[in-house]
């Protein structure tokens, strides 16, 4: 009897652990500045579930998302000294301190999406090279992340239209890049966070918004906003970064399950973006209040023209290795 009760006794402590999901042995945290039904915070739950799936839960995913931990002019500092694992940051966040990191946000250095995609491949030398320099912060990619090209709001009767409705004007800003393409145009850029741009909008702190074309349906921007003119100027370009230290931490097999999961998201991401930027375009003129303008080819020839000091201010401020970026992008049209 007493076999059959220690047989017994050792069937449900065996079925009891077989029962118990195993306990994970790594969790990461990531900070979000968007929320989670936001495309790119959407991005990084589909992350979540890639890692986790593959990795059989061995490796956990926490997300923190709508700024709760940090904002994202925060993130590159608590990411490199290890106060977070994981971060979403705009890429131009970096151009303070790495001038050329802020390539994207160029003004008109992007005539297609076929172009923004060869030079935002993994394998693209220009690609390469910005994630190198990144490196040198302490944060790494862990990838990237397509929200779509960047348009210029207005409120009130006078929407812009030519680079002249500019000048004087106070215009939101996400970096030193399209900073410098409105000071070349006359207007004042006036550096304001994407969690911050709606009160922005809403206070009246600048005369000129600046957002991607998602944003404005996301956001709700088109309550505050009466116009959206389609420049498709510059490019909106976020990133993932883990921690360095942290990555030469991780056994191969563990950087191995990030690295399959953050290429499955950023494919993901990337493939849809262009469909649902038109999409978000057109939700905005049949849905909203807001006035949708697309420019002429004249048009956008004019911008062009007025942007180019923005690009002569990029190379110098980025030095030889802004030119090498330039002509490699260029080698792309």
């Amino acid at each position: 009897m007493k076999k059959l009760i220690a047989s017994a006794t050792m069937a449900l402590g065996l079925m009891a652990v077989a029962a118990t999901p195993a306990f994970a042995e790594r969790t990461l945290r990531v900070s979000l500045q968007v929320a989670t039904n936001h495309p790119v915070g959407a991005n990084v739950v589909y992350f979540k579930e890639q890692v986790e799936q593959i990795s059989n839960g061995e490796i956990k995913i926490e997300i923190y998302d709508s700024a709760q931990l940090y904002k994202g002019s925060e993130i590159p500092q608590a990411v490199s000294s290890g106060a977070i694992d994981m971060g979403l940051v705009l890429i131009d966040e970096f151009a303070g301190t790495l001038p050329a990191t802020g390539l994207f946000s160029v003004a008109f250095m992007f005539p297609s999406y076929e172009v923004l995609a060869k030079a935002a491949d993994p394998e693209s030398p220009v690609r390469q090279e910005l994630d190198e320099l990144i490196r040198t912060t302490g944060a790494r990619v862990l990838w990237w992340q397509d929200y779509g090209p960047v348009q210029l709001l207005t409120k009130g009767r006078n929407p812009v239209v030519m680079p002249e409705d500019m000048k004087g004007k106070k215009v939101r800003v996400l970096g030193k890049p399209s900073g410098d393409f409105i000071n070349a145009v006359g207007g004042i850029p006036v550096k304001v966070g994407g969690d911050e741009q709606f009160m922005a909008y809403q206070r009246g702190t600048v005369d000129v918004g600046m957002t991607g074309t998602t944003a404005i349906k996301s956001r709700k921007i088109h309550e505050v906003m009466d116009s959206v003119t389609i420049t498709n100027h510059a490019q909106t370009e976020f990133l993932i970064v883990i921690g360095d230290r942290l990555w030469d931490s991780l056994s191969d097999q563990e950087r191995e399950w990030l690295t399959t999961a953050a290429r499955a998201a950023e494919q993901k991401l990337r493939s849809e973006t262009e469909a649902e930027n038109l999409e978000a375009e057109k939700y905005i003129e049949e849905n909203t209040n807001m006035k949708v303008i697309r420019l002429t080819p004249e048009q956008v020839v004019a911008w062009q023209k007025a942007a180019e000091p923005a690009v002569e201010a990029y190379i110098q401020s980025a030095g030889e290795t802004g030119r090498r970026l330039v002509e490699m992008m260029r080698a792309y049209y």
